[in-house]
């Protein structure tokens, strides 16, 4: 069977007319083209069996998004906002509104943070402050950040204090 080379768009275009685990590229080409199945008279092959890929699926980027998954090695790494977001709740007193916090992790990140890691997001959030909410959820879920807080405030935890530096109680 010979193989042809499809641009990018061509194959998410027969992507986007196929149904998924029925279809092969050959079966949206034969439908869009009117061939009903025959070729040179003859009856039509039956599809060939569907390759499973080795790797991860390719996601499909419709024309009105724009780019939001930042390239490796052009943000800052998660890891370091852990430190500075334990500091500056042991600062403010081992509680303060998400503002507040945003806004002291910024001021010590600030010569750290990378040209990507300031571009807004779809959401239209800042990428960095988007991350940092990631960050706190990780602490959560890690026992360092409290998880009872009243919405929009965040706490720190007796084991935080201590990931901080700090081994003083709130």
């Amino acid at each position: 069977m010979p193989e042809v080379d499809l641009d990018n768009d061509v194959f998410e275009y027969l992507q986007s007319e196929a149904q998924p685990f029925v279809d092969t590229p050959s079966t949206v080409l034969r439908r869009l083209l009117k061939l009903n199945g025959r070729q040179n008279g003859a009856e039509p092959e039956a599809p060939a069996p569907v390759k499973s890929r080795t790797g991860p699926a390719k996601r499909v980027k419709r024309p009105d998004q724009t780019r939001t998954r930042a390239a490796a090695g052009t943000i800052l790494p998660e890891a370091r906002y852990e430190h500075p977001l334990l500091r500056a709740l042991v600062a403010a007193g081992g509680r303060a509104p998400y503002r507040e916090i945003v806004d002291a992790v910024g001021a010590a990140l600030k010569d750290e943070l990378m040209p990507a890691d300031l571009e807004a997001l779809n959401s239209g959030t800042i990428r960095w402050q988007s991350r940092l909410q990631f960050v706190r959820l990780r602490l959560i879920e890690r026992g360092l950040l409290d998880r009872d807080t009243p919405r929009g405030v965040w706490g720190i935890t007796d084991a935080g204090r201590a990931a901080a530096g700090d081994g003083a109680k709130q």
